[in-house]
């Protein structure tokens, strides 16, 4: 998918006697955004904004190892070799001198290196230089694509999405903490957020302010630093895919508790002395009721109990993966007093907040590193069972557009339709891009993350969903049973797929599913969480039908 962007002029950040003011150039191709505003409580932003930059920046892949220097040096070693081998056994005396020649120069060539290798550290430096320079003013050649910025009546929003597209970051910085100056038009937009830029928030301090300035200033010919700046990026589907899947997952219902602070930054510091060699490398939650919870980190069964009691319904143990990537609130964790966390269970996403001096930083991981957000979750199918049309779809969206943030009983009572077909309706523009849903507020609030619209082609890997959608053309999907369990409806099927399953699914009253289960030896083994089974997706594209 092709993007393009483009901005009246780069980005600056200028350090003067009232602070720091840090212009954002806005996208040009989007509605005007404007704000001007100090930032109260500086610091703390300035916080958040670097581990949002973490974010952006952080790929936890593994690295595969070059041996390609190591196999030269062996080749090298055999060739120095073959000679001697090729005397022993009376080979050609032609072939023996012309390896005999090809040994001398290549005792020439040790000589001139010998010469030469005090220069090549000054041209790997030199290198290494172009290339920072490189990182710093060709940006198109670096970034996946600039963060997104909302400008709303009560906060300003930003948001990132990391490299390998298992991470995603928001800053929400309330309007309260803006003390704004002029004209502001609310709206989204992406903002040039140039390196240089991102390391001027290092020099904020409480006695020198941060100024927040969103630009729309339309240049038509300038040949000076002024000039258009325009980035073309082939932005990969994957990561469009997952940035929309994280608004599906965090709108399902989780583990919520809140640990100390100081109990997380404990953990990070035993993943930073300690290196795992085996598995499991997990970190559990063991909760029960009216009791602190306690954090578990394999392999070594290192407990770290926490402070603070928790008070919620689910009593268990929860394990997660990819522990590594917390290291992005590590630098945060000595300034906050708690972290809230949202656990949608074991090997699923979940979700961390910290409020730094009002401004608040969430972060959102999958359920493993190697897990990105586009691979096989399905979230979207499980945070609405609901249908809607094209005609309530454009209502929604224009009551998100005239309110900016609102949430689904709000929707609901302004156009007089049921809660859970506004859930549906919301949770289809957080679908396609055209909306974004807070879990700490419970909120859908509308955000464009592109200005084109988004069409992404099925994904291929995922014959789960076309079996589904098989089974539900051929009519072998049965709805046979619908009660009311512990205020929540519950859905009984007959799928005829292999062999007969049945299927079941219990939603709440905006049609998210809070549980469901199948026969099936996916659903077995996997649970949620690689996504639900084709049985279940059959069953919940069944009622959206309905």
């Amino acid at each position: 998918m092709e993007v393009s962007q483009t901005y009246a002029r780069p980005s600056t950040a200028v350090a003067g006697a009232d602070g720091m003011k840090f212009n954002f150039s806005a996208e040009l191709s989007r509605p005007p955004v404007r704000l001007d505003a100090l930032i109260k409580n500086s610091l703390g932003y300035a916080r958040v904004m670097t581990a949002l930059r973490a974010v952006v920046k952080s790929d936890w892949r593994t690295k595969q190892t070059d041996h390609t220097a190591y196999q030269d040096w062996v080749m090298e070693r055999y060739l120095e070799d073959l000679p001697d081998a090729l005397k022993a056994k009376n080979y050609d005396v032609k072939k023996i001198k012309a390896f005999l020649t090809r040994e001398t120069l290549e005792k020439e060539r040790r000589q001139i290196n010998t010469t030469i290798s005090p220069l090549r550290k000054d041209f790997y430096d030199n290198r290494s230089r172009y290339f920072k320079w490189l990182y710093e003013h060709n940006r198109e050649m670096w970034y996946v694509l600039d963060p997104v910025i909302s400008v709303h009546p009560d906060a300003v929003i930003f948001e990132g999405f990391s490299l390998d597209e298992s991470t995603y970051g928001r800053v929400s910085v309330p309007s309260r903490l803006l003390e704004t100056f002029g004209q502001t038009d609310y709206g989204t937009t992406n903002i040039d957020f140039s390196l240089g830029l991102a390391n001027e928030i290092y020099r904020v301090r409480s006695y020198r302010p941060a100024w927040l300035k969103v630009a729309f200033d339309k240049v038509e010919l300038s040949t000076d630093a002024g000039s258009n700046v325009e980035k073309k990026i082939d932005l990969p589907e994957s990561w469009v895919r997952g940035f929309l899947q994280v608004q599906s997952a965090s709108s399902l219902d989780g583990i919520d508790l809140d640990i100390h602070s100081q109990t997380l930054a404990a953990v990070l510091a035993q993943l930073e002395r300690l290196r795992e060699k085996e598995s499991p490398r997990s970190i559990r939650f063991v909760l029960r009721r009216g009791q602190p919870a306690t954090l578990i980190i394999d392999p070594w069964n290192i407990e770290i109990k926490d402070t603070l009691i928790y008070d919620g319904a689910f009593e268990g143990e929860v394990r997660l993966w990819g522990r590594r990537r917390l290291f992005v609130l590590k630098d945060l964790l000595p300034y906050a007093e708690k972290v809230s966390v949202k656990l949608l269970g074991t090997g699923m996403p979940s979700y961390w907040s910290i409020a730094l001096d009002g401004h608040r930083f969430d972060l959102g991981i999958s359920g493993w590193t190697s897990n990105d957000w586009a691979k096989k979750g399905n979230f979207d199918l499980l945070a609405s069972s609901g249908g809607t049309n094209k005609t309530d779809l454009k209502k929604v969206e224009q009551v998100l557009i005239q309110k900016l943030a609102a949430g689904a009983e709000e929707v609901a009572k302004d156009l007089g339709i049921p809660r859970a077909e506004a859930t549906a309706a919301l949770q289809e523009l957080c679908k396609q891009g055209q909306a974004m849903y807070d879990h700490v507020t419970q909120t859908y609030r509308y955000r464009q993350l592109l200005r084109q619209d988004i069409k992404l082609a099925p994904a291929e890997d995922d014959e789960r969903l076309k079996y589904a959608v098989e089974l539900i053309r051929t009519g072998k999907v049965k709805l046979i049973n619908t009660s009311s369990v512990d205020a929540l409806t519950e859905h009984k099927f007959e799928v005829q797929g292999k062999n007969l399953y049945k299927p079941l699914v219990r939603l709440d009253l905006d049609g998210r599913v809070k549980f469901a289960d199948c026969g099936c030896a996916y659903h077995r083994k996997h649970k949620l969480r690689q996504g639900p089974c084709s049985h279940i997706m059959a069953g919940v594209l069944t009622l959206g039908k309905k």
